[in-house]
């Protein structure tokens, strides 16, 4: 696991990072009216917040580096399993379009993208929150 490295788990860092990953997600919501990229943007940032609070459950966290963000994802789909591997492929997907409108002027978000990214989001952190509480002292 090179791209990873140990950290201590703190049961009240991972329930801020979910409650961080809780805001982040209301504002995509409130953003979606004015601006679908920034919303996509948001929701795809409460997901990092969400799977880097799983991560900490396991005692690790993605070294800073270049590919940190699919690093971070990959680990969440190894430990949510295949039954939610599409619904983390659907993530990955909007993350990658995320990067192409950030990066390039190819990359519009449309209204669909943007409402698809706030409930994958949602589904997922849904998900990663159970799994972190299964896991909880």
């Amino acid at each position: 696991m090179g791209k990873l490295r140990p950290h201590p788990i703190n049961w009240d860092q991972i329930d801020r990072f979910l409650l961080s990953a809780d805001k982040k997600l209301a504002l995509a919501h409130q953003i979606l009216a004015l601006d679908e990229e920034a919303c996509l943007q948001q929701a795809d940032e409460a997901v990092l917040r969400a799977c880097l609070g799983l991560m900490f459950s396991y005692g690790f966290r993605a070294r800073s580096q270049p590919g940190h963000h699919v690093a971070i994802i990959e680990f969440a789909a190894q430990r949510l399993g295949p039954e939610h591997a599409a619904l983390v492929s659907v993530v990955d997907r909007l993350r990658r379009k995320r990067n192409l409108a950030l990066y390039d002027d190819s990359g519009f978000i449309s209204q669909h993208e943007a409402e698809e990214a706030l409930q994958v989001a949602r589904d997922l952190i849904q998900v990663i929150r159970h799994h972190i509480q299964l896991r909880k002292p």
